[in-house]
């Protein structure tokens, strides 16, 4: 029972560090995009 709580830890542990990476470059993408048409609107290269 105890190695079976640690195998869930550690899943639960992987989950929240790569759903928290997930959003990041979601949210990052989302920023880049959003700055790139700006910078074509202004008229830069």
């Amino acid at each position: 029972e105890y190695e079976a709580n640690i195998y869930m830890y550690l899943y639960f542990v992987f989950f929240i560090i790569f759903g928290s990476f997930i959003t990041l470059n979601l949210f990052i993408g989302v920023i880049i995009d959003n700055f790139n048409e700006q910078k074509k609107k202004a008229g830069g290269s």
